[in-house]
């Protein structure tokens, strides 16, 4: 139940943008707000974001927040009543750093940010680092160690599956023993109309060497359905189901399912994923569940980018070839990009980055599936790797200790 003003003993201002900053970070924070300080209101700020779905708003009103606004109503913020004598506290949690300082000045209080880098030092009071490696870049830059603290990655905290694996594969009516690959296609327009059709091809080709395969495609809750069968159509790939897609044709007589809200449950019945890079690389991890990493770069002039490459509009002279030179160069730069290589330092799970055939990711996936002892080894690293989780009771625990106005 949403706090009332005059049982408010804190106001916890939460911003963030893109989906998986949202469903990954946010979510665990305030699940863990709601259990240790009954008394607040908790209040989502979206920021701006090249990167956004524009499906966010909606995303966030299910988050567990008292309320939700976009950066633009935040004058509405400034003008509301003092009522009692509270604790107000800004935690940023994803996008550029620069809006959250501005709220922070308009509603004035302080501002802890999570992040790994330490950007707008002079005006943030407090940072959370995710690992080892951003608090060496936080000292680095000049932030006192009584001014951060390492609590370890949030996503992980977000794997809170809602059912056995037994109860999922029996509502997708699933075999016991069947091995299921998912298809992880991302939250955003440019991540699931680049890599959709791509999956399906590679679902094709791998279903054709085991018949007792089951793919499934777990929807974001952002990606747009009409989008979606678009691709489809456009790929000539069938597909069935009435008002929303419920089954992709793969082989004759076979189908792959299509469901939503079911990312954790389909990870954890799976023996091998495929995904685009995101926070579900990092869920993937969290279940112990061997995946491949595939990021297509044929269409790289339209990837939003941070900074000047991020607002230069496309119809500049020759702008689409200089980004796609761009990003071609940051790629060749980039040793590891999955979430889960870069916590170990390390490539554990196969990436696949480039202008990518469907029987390039398909030979990876088939050589998987046929070694168990490789499938094993990944689920052995993934669990080193994700072993330490907490963040958001960590954070919880110090946002507790500031308003009940202990030293942090």
């Amino acid at each position: 139940m949403s706090a009332q003003l005059g049982d408010i003993s804190a106001d916890i201002f939460i911003t963030a943008n893109s989906p998986g900053e949202i469903s990954g970070w946010a979510v665990p924070v305030i699940r863990e707000l709601r259990a240790k300080i009954w008394q607040c209101r908790i209040t989502m700020v979206l920021l701006p974001c090249q990167y956004a779905s524009g499906e966010e708003m909606a995303l966030a009103s299910a988050s567990g927040a008292d309320r939700c606004f976009s950066l633009g109503r935040i004058k509405e913020l400034k003008k509301e009543p003092g009522g009692i004598a509270r604790k107000r506290l800004l935690l940023h949690l994803g996008g550029d750093v620069a809006f959250s300082v501005y709220l922070s000045k308009v509603i004035k209080c302080p501002l802890w940010v999570y992040t790994s880098r330490p950007r707008w030092k002079f005006f943030v009071d407090r940072y959370f680092a995710p690992d080892a490696k951003s608090a060496e870049r936080l000292k680095r830059g000049g932030v006192n160690e009584r001014r951060f603290r390492v609590v370890g990655s949030l996503a992980l905290d977000s794997v809170v599956l809602n059912e056995t694996e037994e109860e999922t594969r029996e509502f997708l009516d699933l075999p016991p023993d069947a091995p299921v690959m998912s298809c992880l296609t991302g939250s955003r327009p440019i991540e699931y109309t680049g890599s959709l059709a791509l999956f399906v091809r590679v679902s094709q080709i791998v279903a054709a060497r085991f018949p007792d395969l089951r793919v499934i495609f777990p929807l974001a809750p952002t990606v747009l359905e009409e989008v979606v069968q678009k691709t489809l159509d456009d790929s000539g790939i069938s597909w069935r189901g009435e008002n929303r897609i419920r089954e992709i044709d793969i082989a004759p007589g076979r189908t792959a399912l299509v469901v939503r809200n079911m990312t954790l449950e389909a990870l954890n019945c799976s023996k091998l994923a495929i995904a685009v890079p995101g926070t579900n690389n990092l869920q993937a991890a969290a279940l112990f569940v061997p995946f491949i990493m595939v990021l297509p770069l044929d269409r790289a002039d339209e990837f939003p980018l941070d900074g000047l490459m991020g607002v230069i509009p496309h119809t500049f002279p020759g702008f689409r070839r200089l980004k796609r030179a761009y990003v071609k160069r940051m790629n060749e730069k980039t040793s590891v990009l999955s979430l889960p290589n870069k916590i170990a330092g390390r490539m554990i799970a196969p990436e696949i980055r480039g202008i990518i055939s469907p029987h390039v990711v398909a030979r990876m996936a088939v050589g998987l599936l046929e070694s168990p002892e490789k499938l094993n080894e990944i689920s052995r690293a993934f669990l080193e790797c994700t072993r330490e989780r907490g963040a958001s009771r960590k954070i919880a625990d110090d946002i507790l200790k500031f308003v009940k106005g202990e030293a942090v």
